[in-house]
This record gives C-alpha cells, sequence and structure tokens, in this order.
C-alpha cells in the first residue's frame, strides 16, 4: 500500500473513531482504534510533508479523544460510586425499616 493510500485509510479511521468518541461509544472507538494501529505501524518513517501534516493532525484529533475518554472515564466512575452510595443507604434503610 502506497503512503497516500493508507494515510486516507488511518485518516477515515480518525474520524470515526473521532465520531464513535463524541457520543459516547467507547468500545466502536476502542476496536478503531485496533483496527487502525497496524496502518499507524505500517507507514515508514520517510513521509512527505502533506503526509506528516495529516499525521500531526491525527495526533492532535487522539490527544482530543484521549481527554474526552480521560473526562468520561471520571464522570462514570463519580456515577458508579454514587450508585454505590444510594445501594448501601438503601440496605441500611431496609435493616432498619425491620425493626
Amino acid at each position: 500500500m502506497d503512503a497516500q493510500t493508507g494515510i486516507e485509510r488511518i485518516w477515515q479511521f480518525t474520524k470515526a473513531i473521532e465520531q464513535a468518541a463524541a457520543v459516547g461509544e467507547w468500545e466502536q472507538a476502542a476496536l478503531l482504534t485496533d483496527a487502525r494501529s497496524p496502518l499507524l505501524m505500517s507507514l515508514g518513517a520517510q513521509q512527505s510533508p502533506a503526509v506528516l501534516a495529516q499525521l500531526r493532525e491525527i495526533h492532535a484529533i487522539n490527544g482530543r479523544v484521549a481527554e474526552a475518554a480521560q473526562v468520561a472515564q471520571r464522570t462514570l466512575g463519580a456515577e458508579y460510586q454514587a450508585s454505590m452510595r444510594a445501594t448501601r443507604n438503601v440496605s441500611q434503610y431496609q435493616r432498619i425499616a425491620q425493626f
């Protein structure tokens, strides 16, 4: 595969990853990332300036997606902790209500 075809496929995967992350489809984003990785690894070190520019843009998108993933992880963690507290409170109420 030539570099231009490879970077086009990588770009398509990157945009799909970005879209999946934007709607919270993290499993899909992970699957797409796994599919994209071999394509990235297959790129040679010597690339044209246009390909390098697109790779920089892909890198920026990856950074934004990673930041969104961290925010989502923190949010889900907080929601989980709140749910666990609510479960404990309900259990405590049920124990007390039986007296």
